[in-house]
C-alpha cells in the first residue's frame, strides 16, 4: 500500500481520483453531521412547541421547573403531600385558598387547644383523640354534682367508691324494713331512742293478767301504741315488734355511716334524697375525670390545676367553657374536611395527628402551590390553548413543556455555535435552520465557476450520506486530504477543498503533458512543463 498524500503538499497525480474519492466521503460525513443536528435541532423546536406553545422562545430563558418553592418539603410529608402534578391553574387557584384557610383553622383550633389542655393541667394534645378527651373534661366543669377536690386523688377513689357502696347498702336495707314494717308502725319509731329498751321489756316481760297488773308494760305498750298506724296497743303487736326494731337497726346503721363517712363523701354524705343521686353522680363525675386523666391526676401538681376548673364548689375559669366548645366545633370541621374528595385519601393518616401537626401538613402545601400558579403564569404567553380551559396544561405538563423549550434552545444554540464551520461547509446553500438538505449542490443564479465546483461537490456527498448510514470517511481518506478535509479545523471547508482538488487536477493533467513530449536534452517543453507543474502546486 502507497503512502498517503495531504493535499496542498506534494499530490501524487496518480492519486488524484482516489482523492476526489475521499473528498466526497469526508464532506458527506460532514454533511450528514449538519443534517442530524439541524434535524434534532428542528424535532426539539417542534416538540417545544407542541408542548409549550407556538410562541415559546418568548419565554424567559431563566425559567426553571426543577424544584418548586417549597417542593422538597412536600416530600418528607406523612402521610404524602397532595399530588399537584395533575392540577391546572384553575384548579391550583381553587385549592390554594381552601388548604390556605384550613391550616388557619386548624392553627387556631391548635392554640385554643393547648389552652384549654394549660387550664386543665394538660399537655397540648397529640392528637385528635386527645383533643376529645380534652372537650370531655371540659364539659364537666358544668356537671350539676361534681365530685370534691380530694376525689380527685387516685388514692382516695377507692375509699369513696368504698363508702358509697356501704350507705348504698345501708339506705337498701333501712328501706326493706321500712316497707316491712310501715303498715303497722309509722316512720317516727325507727328514730325512738328507747325503742331497743322497749322491745326488750315486752317481749321478755308479762303478758296477759300480769301485764296489765304492771306498769311498766303498760307505760311501754302506750309509747309503742302511739307509733302505731291504728294509733293504740293491740295484743297482735307482740309479733311485729321485731319489725319495727328492724327498722330502728337500720336507721341507726345508716346514720352511723354518715357520720363516719361525712368528711369523706362531704355533702354528698346526707342519706335524703337526692342525697344518694347526688352521690352517685358526683362519683361518675369523679370516675370520668379519673379516666380522662389519669396521668394528670397522678402529678400533685397538675391535679390542683385540674381541681381548681372541675372540684365542687370551684369556679371554672370564664374562657374554659369557650375553649371547649371552640376546639369541639374544630374537631368536627376537622372530620368533615377530611370526608372532602380533596383530603378523602389522606384522611386516615391525617385523622390521628394533633391540630398543629395537620396545620403544618396543610400549609406546607402552600408555598409550592403558590409556585406551581406562578409556573403556570409563566407559560401562559407561550400561547399553549391560548385560554381554552380544555386544553390548560397540568403542572406536570408545564414541567414537560418547560424541558422541551430547553432541549429546542440547547439544541439551537449548538447549531448556531457551529455556524461558521457549517457556512464554510455549505457555501451559499447555508441557511441555518431554513437550510433546504434536497436543494444542496443545486445550481442557482449567478453562481460563480467556484460556486458550481463547490455545488457538485456537495451534491455527490449529499448522494452518498442520503444513500447509506455513515461514516463513509476513513482514517486514510481524512489523512488524504489533510488540512483541506471539511472537518479538519478553523478555516476549512468546501471553497479551500475544491480549489486543492482543482489544482490537483491540473497538475494531473501538467504530468500527462510531460509524458507526452520527448526531452530534448533537458531544454524545451519539458521545463515548461515542470514549471507549468510548480506553478499548479504553488496555487
Amino acid at each position: 500500500m502507497t503512502n498517503p498524500i495531504a493535499l496542498g503538499g506534494d499530490e501524487d497525480p496518480e492519486r488524484s481520483e482516489e482523492i476526489e474519492e475521499a473528498a466526497v466521503r469526508v464532506t458527506a460525513d460532514a454533511l450528514h453531521a449538519f443534517l442530524a443536528r439541524r434535524a434534532g435541532a428542528l424535532a426539539a423546536r417542534e416538540r417545544a412547541a407542541a408542548e409549550a406553545g407556538p410562541r415559546w422562545a418568548e419565554l424567559p430563558p431563566s425559567l426553571v421547573t426543577r424544584f418548586l418553592s417549597g417542593e422538597q418539603t412536600l416530600a418528607g410529608l406523612r402521610p404524602q403531600a397532595l399530588d399537584l402534578a395533575p392540577l391546572t391553574r384553575a384548579r391550583a387557584a381553587g385549592l390554594a385558598p381552601w388548604l390556605g384557610a384550613l391550616a388557619a383553622r386548624l392553627a387556631k383550633a391548635d392554640a385554643r387547644a393547648s389552652a384549654l389542655a394549660a387550664l386543665l393541667g394538660r399537655d397540648t394534645p397529640p392528637g385528635t383523640g386527645e383533643a376529645e378527651e380534652l372537650t370531655a373534661l371540659g364539659d364537666l366543669a358544668e356537671a350539676p354534682h361534681r365530685a370534691p377536690e380530694h376525689w380527685l386523688d387516685p388514692r382516695v377513689l377507692p375509699r369513696v367508691r368504698a363508702a358509697r357502696a356501704e350507705l348504698a347498702d345501708a339506705t337498701r336495707r333501712l328501706a326493706e324494713a321500712g316497707a316491712a314494717a310501715s303498715a303497722v308502725f309509722r316512720p317516727e319509731i325507727a328514730t325512738l331512742p328507747e325503742l331497743p329498751d322497749i322491745v326488750g321489756r315486752l317481749t321478755g316481760g308479762a303478758r296477759g293478767i300480769g301485764g296489765l297488773l304492771s306498769g311498766t308494760v303498760r307505760a311501754d305498750r302506750r309509747i309503742i301504741g302511739a307509733f302505731t298506724t291504728a294509733g293504740t296497743w293491740r295484743g297482735d303487736l307482740y309479733d311485729t315488734l321485731p319489725l319495727a326494731l328492724a327498722w330502728s337497726t337500720a336507721h341507726d346503721r345508716l346514720r352511723s355511716l354518715v357520720r363516719t363517712h361525712g368528711a369523706l363523701l362531704a355533702r354528698y354524705v346526707t342519706p335524703q334524697p337526692p342525697g344518694p343521686a347526688a352521690l352517685d353522680a358526683a362519683l361518675a363525675h369523679a370516675e370520668s375525670v379519673h379516666r380522662l386523666a389519669p396521668d394528670t391526676l397522678a402529678d400533685p401538681r397538675r391535679r390542683a390545676l385540674l381541681a381548681a376548673q372541675l372540684a365542687d364548689g370551684r369556679a371554672p375559669a370564664p374562657e374554659l367553657t369557650g375553649h371547649a366548645a371552640a376546639v369541639r366545633g374544630a374537631l368536627a370541621g376537622w372530620r368533615a374536611d377530611l370526608r372532602r374528595p380533596r383530603l378523602a385519601d389522606r384522611a386516615d393518616g391525617l385523622a390521628g395527628q394533633s391540630f398543629g401537626r395537620a396545620a403544618h401538613w396543610v400549609s406546607a402545601h402552600l408555598a409550592p402551590l403558590a409556585a406551581a400558579m406562578d409556573l403556570l403564569d409563566a407559560l401562559a404567553p407561550a400561547g399553549r390553548g391560548d385560554g381554552d380551559p380544555a386544553h390548560a396544561p397540568t403542572l406536570e405538563e408545564a414541567r414537560t413543556a418547560l424541558d422541551a423549550v430547553r432541549e429546542a434552545r440547547r439544541a439551537t444554540d449548538a447549531l448556531a455555535a457551529r455556524a461558521g464551520a457549517d457556512r464554510l461547509l455549505l457555501g451559499p446553500w447555508y441557511r441555518g435552520l431554513d437550510t433546504e438538505p434536497s436543494r444542496i449542490g443545486e445550481p442557482f443564479p449567478g453562481a460563480t465557476p467556484e460556486d458550481a465546483a463547490v455545488g457538485a461537490l456537495l451534491a455527490r456527498a449529499r448522494e452518498l450520506a442520503a444513500r447509506a448510514d455513515g461514516p463513509h470517511a476513513e482514517d486514510r481518506h481524512h489523512a488524504l486530504l489533510g488540512r483541506y478535509a471539511p472537518d479538519h479545523g478553523p478555516g476549512t471547508g468546501t471553497v479551500a477543498l475544491c480549489r486543492a482538488l482543482d489544482r490537483a487536477r491540473t497538475a494531473e493533467r501538467l504530468a500527462r503533458l510531460a509524458r507526452l513530449v520527448p526531452a530534448r536534452n533537458g531544454e524545451g517543453p519539458p521545463n515548461v512543463v515542470e514549471g507549468r507543474l510548480r506553478t499548479a502546486e504553488d496555487g
